[in-house]
């Protein structure tokens, strides 16, 4: 369950990537979920960007109804890290925010701020996976392609 305060902060989070992804200051990637089987994957996407070399945020959907978000920070270099093999280098990252959300829960949000993170979750969810897809680029190319074609 999420605390009021991790919701918040959450939201205001969520509010600024929004913001930075949509004026192109941000990118973001798929995350590849080790393990997990082809169908599996379909019911769970995940999509990262790292704001600073030691912090990254994610978002992810599973199935259609659960949206997470969350902030990590690892305090070593990600250099560093790459050199040793992850068997003999445990994990030292700390996880600042971590909230799952329904979309559309079937009673109700229990608060307004629940609600609008969920908002908040979607459009976030959405402008990640244009950019980690780069959908932008791709419906470029068929409008051009078409309007060739009829013109």
């Amino acid at each position: 369950m999420n605390s009021s305060i991790e919701i918040a902060e959450a939201a205001k989070l969520a509010q600024k990537l929004i913001d930075r992804t949509v004026e192109g200051k941000l990118f973001w990637e798929a995350v590849e979920i080790a393990g997990m089987s082809v169908q599996a994957r379909f019911y769970e996407d995940r999509f990262s960007t790292r704001l600073e070399p030691n912090l990254r945020a994610t978002v992810s959907q599973s199935g259609r109804e659960n949206l997470s978000f969350s902030l990590v920070e690892n305090p070593e270099s990600r250099d560093l890290i790459s050199m040793v093999p992850s068997s003999l280098s445990p994990s030292r990252e700390k996880v600042v925010i971590d909230v799952s959300i329904e979309k559309d829960p079937p009673y109700g949000y229990s608060t307004p701020q629940e609600k609008l993170l969920a908002g908040l979750l979607v459009d976030l969810y959405g402008l990640a996976r244009r950019s980690a897809l780069k959908m932008d680029a791709s419906v470029e190319r068929v409008l051009s392609y078409l309007d060739r074609i009829a013109g």
